[in-house]
């Protein structure tokens, strides 16, 4: 935002370069010269004083003018969207148990109560044929939801979504990932912490999963070769099952179904260690 006297003193250099206005003096003038010669009695100086008046003006539009761009920018942003980001905004606004009102045009909780927001994970997709899937998961680790909370988020959901899209609400068991690599590793090592230091890198690693987002066979493999002990992983299988359906073997990747995997069974049962002694 400009200030006063940078407004006053782009007045001045106009003036400036107006040579009818040559006759206007002193010359050059700042704003420092203005506030010094405020108390001027010469009837010559009065078109400096016009000038600040015309400098505060504009100002003062300025300022008018900013007030309503960030008064117009925040009805925007809170302008319902439609857009991916915002029903999971959405969605981690609602607050299981509690009734919603209807406000400006739109529904809201009144109160709000933080405390019963159940739901701490979610990922929208668009499916791109009317469509729009929300996974969630509740708790710190990821659950499903309930039935009834579920049928909950769904009312919630059919409040606030826009009018013609179709929204499926899919809370799911993990998706079981059985894999099985074989583990070579350096014997100096006791097998039973080389298993322990594994099973708490699989672990970390299906925790820090980004919700809904693909369990990749080059990632792991690094969280594997960054444990201790560990010379070279090699991978061998892997198969996928969906809560109540059937595994699928993957190579590459792995989207689940429900946002977050589990591990069919230990390291020490699906991982084949072998020693390879090292000079």
């Amino acid at each position: 935002m400009r200030t006063i006297n940078e407004i006053y003193d782009e007045i001045i250099a106009e003036k400036e370069t107006q040579t009818v206005l040559d006759d206007l003096t002193p010359n050059p003038d700042t704003s420092l010269g203005l506030l010094n010669d405020l108390s001027s009695t010469s009837k010559v100086a009065i078109w400096r004083l016009w000038a600040y008046i015309v400098a505060v003006a504009i100002w003062v539009h300025e300022q008018m003018f900013e007030v309503f761009k960030q008064e117009a920018e925040a009805i925007a942003a809170a302008a319902p969207a439609g857009t991916a980001r915002w029903y999971q905004k959405k969605v981690f606004e609602f607050q299981f148990g509690d009734s919603l009102v209807f406000v400006n045009n739109q529904y809201v909780y009144d109160p709000v109560d933080e405390s019963n927001r159940i739901v701490s994970r979610c990922a929208v997709q668009d499916r791109g044929d009317g469509v729009v899937v929300v996974k969630v998961a509740k708790g710190t680790t990821p659950v499903p939801l309930t039935s009834g909370e579920k049928s909950a988020l769904e009312g919630y959901i059919a409040k606030i979504k826009f009018a013609g899209t179709r929204v499926a609400v899919v809370s799911l068991d993990a998706d079981e990932i059985d894999i099985s690599y074989d583990i070579y590793y350096d014997p100096i090592v006791p097998l039973a912490t080389l298993q322990s230091a594994v099973q708490a890198a699989i672990e970390g690693f299906a925790s820090a999963l980004e919700f809904n987002g693909e369990f990749r066979i080059t990632k792991f493999t690094d969280a594997l070769q960054a444990v201790n002990g560990v010379i070279d992983p090699v991978f061998q299988s892997a198969t996928a099952t969906p809560d109540g359906g059937s595994p699928a073997a993957f190579t590459v990747s792995y989207q689940p179904a429900a946002g977050h995997v589990t591990f069919a069974d230990t390291a020490a049962n699906m991982f084949n260690f072998i020693p390879q002694p090292t000079a």
